[in-house]
């Protein structure tokens, strides 16, 4: 009995101590998990703490910073300077509409029906038909260049067809327009107000701009006067699709909405550097892309207007194209930057000169010709009966002519009139074609008096199409040899220095001449 009570005994104190044991170590559990509890608590807040801390520092050190901004300094400096002569240009134009369909004669109405003798008095009097009129209201910008004399210039397209102009002045002043002055091929205008109290901002060196440049972009969008918006340069010497347009722009991304045509692009020195114009945009708003007339073209026009109320530009006297690689190797050419010359109008300053058809102009007095629209941009500014030196390639080998340049005529495509054509070929290429007789030159609209092979087919996908080949265009030179008849065309793209390309003159249904360079299709 008693050694049954010590096994009971024993087992009793094992089990206690079991059970002991895993108490002990569940409260050391418990107790592990609540520091552990107590010290993730810690260090949330130990690491809130020093987020605190450390946005504290960032902001000293901000406010530290902040006083070496000079950006932000300039930016002020310049907004404040030259938003006084920036002004808004308020125009309106009369709209005339004729009168509503006119009623018959009522009193002839009776007289037709019932003659003179009526059972009855009946009288009608036919109302006067007036012709109605409304008016139309836009809102531009415009900058004040010549304070003493009045002058503010604006974009021609803000004031075209205006019956009356306002400018109004930053500090609301309202002055009509005492004459306006416009150049459509620039876009740009010149309107005179009264000089008082005026301040003018200078116009700056246009082509000392940089890409990269800050610039500061100010008018009325949106009719919300004085807003200023801040960019850089975005790009040089760019031209739209506008084809007979003098364009040089200024590209910024500098916001530019509807109304801030007209205002001034400035520099961080406070300059004019360009004339905000229009935007490249998908959704009739700002997207980053806008466009500025350079100071230095504004200068040009912005005189002449005000001595001479027009624009007289230089003229050559000849039709030009840019070339890309193909046609610069066919032309034995050392690069792509220039202008060929796709003909010489008659009795021009260029044909007096002997400049020839394939003549490749590099420079002009020296300075290097970047493509067609700098060349046009560059001799529009040469007053007419000024000598000028163009170098020029012709065969592969350089040369320097002297021509004495002329007045742009007022119509320049009738200088081109008779121009003659320009070439391309068949077969391989894409192209079918027939010798010219007078049925064919009837049929589309082709001067008689020229000779060549007029395209009557072009293979869709081929590289004639691609490089703007259409039916009706009159080929009339194959490289550098003259052709007559399609056999002679025939033969000449035949050769084996064809085998590669050809280079063609051709002559569009306009009678335009232009140079293309195609290549013969792969053949399976």
């Amino acid at each position: 009995m008693l050694r049954r009570n010590r096994t009971w005994v024993v087992l009793v104190l094992v089990v206690g101590m079991v059970v002991g044991a895993a108490v002990v170590e569940i409260a050391h559990a418990v107790a592990d998990s609540q520091n552990k509890a107590d010290r993730a608590a810690e260090s949330q807040k130990m690491a809130e703490r020093l987020a605190v801390e450390q946005n504290k520092a960032d902001r000293a050190l901000l406010a530290e910073m902040s006083k070496n901004d000079a950006l932000s300094a300039l930016f002020r400096q310049v907004a404040k300077t030259v938003k006084p002569v920036v002004v808004e240009v308020r125009v309106t134009q009369r709209i005339k509409v004729g009168p509503p369909t006119q009623l018959p004669d009522m009193e002839e109405f009776r007289r037709r029906f019932f003659g003179d003798d009526m059972p009855f008095e009946f009288r009608f009097e036919t109302p006067r038909q007036v012709p109605r009129e409304f008016f139309s209201r836009g809102l531009g910008s415009g900058v004040v260049v010549d304070a003493r004399n009045g002058y503010v210039l604006t974009n021609n397209h803000v004031v075209a067809n205006a019956d009356e102009v306002e400018v109004v002045l930053a500090d609301n002043r309202t002055f009509k327009a005492e004459w306006v002055r416009t150049d459509r091929l620039s876009d740009l205008a010149v309107v005179k107000i009264k000089p008082e109290g005026l301040i003018e901002a200078p116009l700056g060196d246009s082509d000392k701009v940089e890409v990269g440049d800050c610039v500061l972009a100010i008018g009325a969008p949106r009719a919300l006067p004085q807003t200023v918006t801040a960019g850089i340069i975005s790009a040089k010497g760019r031209r739209t699709t506008q084809s007979e347009m003098y364009q040089d722009f200024i590209q910024t991304d500098a916001a530019i909405n509807q109304g801030n045509s007209g205002g001034p692009l400035v520099n961080m020195r406070g300059e004019v550097i360009g004339i905000n114009n229009s935007i490249a945009t998908h959704s009739g708003g700002n997207e980053g892309i806008g466009f500025a007339v350079p100071s230095n073209m504004a200068r040009f026009i912005m005189t002449q207007l005000i001595e001479k109320g027009k624009v007289t530009r230089g003229y050559l006297g000849v039709r030009i194209q840019d070339v890309d690689e193909k046609l610069a190797r066919s032309f034995n050419l050392p690069s792509t930057k220039g202008a060929l010359v796709a003909g010489v109008a008659d009795g021009s300053p260029a044909q007096k000169a002997g400049i020839k058809d394939a003549d490749f102009i590099v420079s002009i007095n020296g300075r290097d010709v970047e493509n067609v629209n700098d060349l046009r941009n560059v001799v529009a500014e040469i007053p007419p009966g000024q000598e000028v030196k163009l170098g020029v390639y012709r065969s592969g080998k350089k040369q320097t002519l002297s021509v004495t340049m002329g007045a742009q005529p007022e119509n320049m495509a009738s200088a081109f009139e008779q121009a003659p054509g320009v070439a391309r070929q068949s077969g391989k290429f894409g192209l079918k074609v027939a010798s010219l007789t007078g049925e064919l030159a009837e049929k589309y609209g082709i001067d008689k008096s020229l000779k060549g092979a007029v395209i009557t087919e072009v293979k869709p996908g081929s590289d004639a199409a691609e490089q703007g080949l259409t039916e009706g265009m009159l080929i009339t030179h194959v490289a550098d040899k003259a052709v007559s008849t399609a056999a002679e065309f025939d033969e000449a793209v035949s050769k084996d220095a064809a085998r590669s390309g050809v280079r063609l003159r051709v002559v569009d249904r306009k009678g335009a001449a232009v140079f293309v360079f195609i290549t013969p299709e792969k053949q399976e």
